[in-house]
C-alpha cells in the first residue's frame, strides 16, 4: 500500500519524467502528454462535458421556480359589441363598433407548492453532481485507453527492431551454411533447416508490422493523433500499486467515479418521488395584477382593474395520473439502486480482474527472465563447443534463434506486467491521478455563468 505522501509524489512524477537520450535534443512523446491531448480533445470526454452542462441547465430551470413570474400582455383593434351597455345607451340596433385598446400586467409569486419546487431542484442538484462524475468515468476509461495504446505501440516497435536486427545475423546464418553446402563441408538438410528459421522469423516480422500499425490506429483513435517517432517509455507504477486486493476494492467503492454517479443518481430519483407527491397539495401563489382596457362608453367604456390576491390551485386527477407519477418515480428509484449496486459489483470484479492479470503477467515475468538467463548459458555454451567444433553452425544458429524467441518474449511479459499495472490504477479511478493530468470539470465562475 502507499506508504506516505512522499512516495506519492515520488511515484507521480516518476510517471511523468523523461528518458535521457544521447545526442541532439528531439522531440518526444510522453503518455502524460498522450493522456492530456486525449482528455482535452476525444468526443467522448466533449459528449460528456454537454452532458454535464445540460444538467445545469436543468438546475437553472428548476431553481427559477423560487422567483416570481411575470407576464404582460396587450392588444388593439377594432371590435364589435353586442351587450347589456350597448343596448342600454343604443336606440337604433343594441350594438356598436369601436376601435379597443387593452394591457395588462401580472405577477406572480409560488409561496407554497408542496415543496414540488425545493425537491426538483435538489434531483437536478444531484444530476449535475453525477454527471460531473461521469465525466471523470469517461475520463478515466480513455486515460486507460491511451495507456494500453501507448505501450502497445512501444512494445510493438522495439518487438520490430528486434526482429530486424535477428534477421540480419539468420541471413548471415544463412549464407554461412549455403557456402558450407557449396564446399560440401555440409549437407542439404541443414540448408533446409536454416531457411525454415528464416521463413518463420520473416512471418514473425509481417505479424509485427501489422501490429505496429494497429496499435498506431489504436492511438491515434484516442489520441487525435498518430504516435511521434520517439516516445518516452513510462517508468512503473508499482509503488502506487496496493499490495492488498481488499484494500483496493475498498478504495475503488468508496472513490470510484461510476460509483459515485450511480449514488448521485438514486439520490436524484429519491428527490424525485418528494417533488412528484408535491403535486398532490394545493399551490399557493401570490399575485398582482393590473389591468387597463379602452374603447367606447356604448361598448363598455375604459376599465382599470388592480388586484392583490393570494391564489390557491388545487389540481387533481381523477383518472390517477399523479399517483401514476409517483409509482413511475418509485420504481425509478429501486432501478437507479439496483443500478448502482449492479455497477459496484462491475467496479470490484474489475479491480480483482485486473490484479488476477497483475500477478499472472509478474509470475510469467519472472518466468520468462529465468528462461532468458537460461538460454543466454545455453547459447555461451553452443559458442565455446562450435569453437571446439562439437556442434555444427545450424545448432548454433538454432540456439542463438531460441535465446532471441525467449528475448522477444521477454519484452513482451515486461509490457504486459507494466500494462497490467496501469489496469489495477484504472480500475480504482486513480489512473489520471497519478498521472497528473486529473484537471477539474469546471471552474466556480463558469458554473455560476450556467446557473450554478
Amino acid at each position: 500500500m502507499i506508504k506516505n505522501t512522499k512516495n506519492l509524489l515520488l511515484a507521480s512524477a516518476c510517471l511523468i519524467s523523461t528518458v535521457g537520450v544521447a545526442g541532439p535534443v528531439q522531440a518526444q512523446d510522453t503518455l502524460q502528454n498522450a493522456t492530456r491531448a486525449a482528455i482535452h480533445e476525444h468526443p467522448s470526454v466533449e459528449a460528456a462535458q454537454e452532458a454535464l452542462n445540460i444538467t445545469k441547465a436543468q438546475k437553472w430551470e428548476q431553481y427559477s421556480g423560487y422567483f416570481p413570474q411575470l407576464s404582460i400582455t396587450g392588444q388593439a383593434g377594432r371590435m364589435y359589441g353586442d351587450n347589456s351597455t350597448s343596448r342600454g345607451l343604443t336606440v337604433d340596433r343594441g350594438a356598436a363598433y369601436s376601435y379597443v385598446g387593452e394591457g395588462s400586467v401580472t405577477l406572480s409569486q409560488m409561496i407554497f407548492d408542496g415543496l414540488e419546487t425545493p425537491n426538483r431542484v435538489e434531483a437536478a442538484q444531484e444530476r449535475k453532481e453525477s454527471a460531473k462524475a461521469n465525466i471523470f468515468d469517461v475520463r478515466e476509461a480513455l486515460a486507460l485507453r491511451v495507456a494500453q495504446s501507448y505501450l502497445s505501440v512501444l512494445r510493438a516497435r522495439q518487438g520490430l527492431a528486434m526482429i530486424q536486427e535477428h534477421t540480419a545475423k539468420v541471413d548471415n546464418y544463412l549464407s554461412r551454411i549455403r557456402s558450407m553446402v557449396d564446399e560440401g563441408a555440409s549437407d542439404e538438410s541443414e540448408l533446409q533447416q536454416a531457411r525454415d528459421i528464416s521463413v518463420i522469423l520473416k512471418g514473425i516480422e509481417a505479424d509485427y508490422q501489422g501490429q505496429v500499425m494497429a496499435a498506431e490506429s489504436q492511438f491515434f483513435e484516442a489520441t487525435g493523433y498518430m504516435p511521434d517517432a520517439q516516445m518516452v517509455e513510462p517508468l512503473a507504477p508499482a509503488s502506487l500499486v496496493p499490495d492488498d486486493v481488499v484494500a483496493a476494492v475498498n478504495f475503488a467503492v468508496e472513490q470510484h467515479p461510476s460509483i459515485r454517479a450511480a449514488v448521485l443518481n438514486a439520490n436524484a430519483a429519491d428527490a424525485e418521488i418528494d417533488a412528484e407527491k408535491g403535486t398532490l397539495y394545493p399551490d399557493l401563489n401570490g399575485e398582482l395584477s393590473y389591468l387597463k382596457s379602452d374603447k367606447k362608453d356604448v361598448i363598455g367604456g375604459e376599465l382599470i382593474d388592480a388586484r392583490a390576491v393570494v391564489r390557491m390551485n388545487w389540481n387533481f386527477s381523477t383518472g390517477g395520473a399523479q399517483l401514476a407519477r409517483i409509482d413511475r418515480t418509485k420504481h425509478a428509484h429501486k432501478e437507479a439502486l439496483a443500478r448502482k449496486r449492479e455497477t459496484q459489483r462491475q467496479v470490484e470484479r474489475d479491480v480483482r480482474l485486473a490484479y488476477s492479470e497483475l500477478s499472472t503477467s509478474q509470475q510469467q515475468l519472472d518466468l520468462l527472465k529465468q528462461r532468458s538467463e537460461l538460454n543466454e548459458k545455453l547459447f555461451a555454451a553452443y559458442e565455446a563447443q562450435f569453437e571446439g567444433a562439437r556442434v555444427n553452425l545450424l545448432q548454433l544458429m538454432q540456439a542463438h534463434n531460441q535465446l532471441f524467441n525467449t528475448q522477444l518474449e521477454g519484452v513482451n511479459g515486461r509490457y504486459r506486467y507494466l500494462a497490467a499495472q496501469f489496469a489495477v490504477l484504472a480500475s480504482m479511478g486513480r489512473l489520471q491521478e497519478v498521472m497528473n493530468v486529473d484537471v477539474p470539470v469546471a471552474t466556480a465562475q463558469e458554473e455560476g455563468a450556467q446557473g450554478g
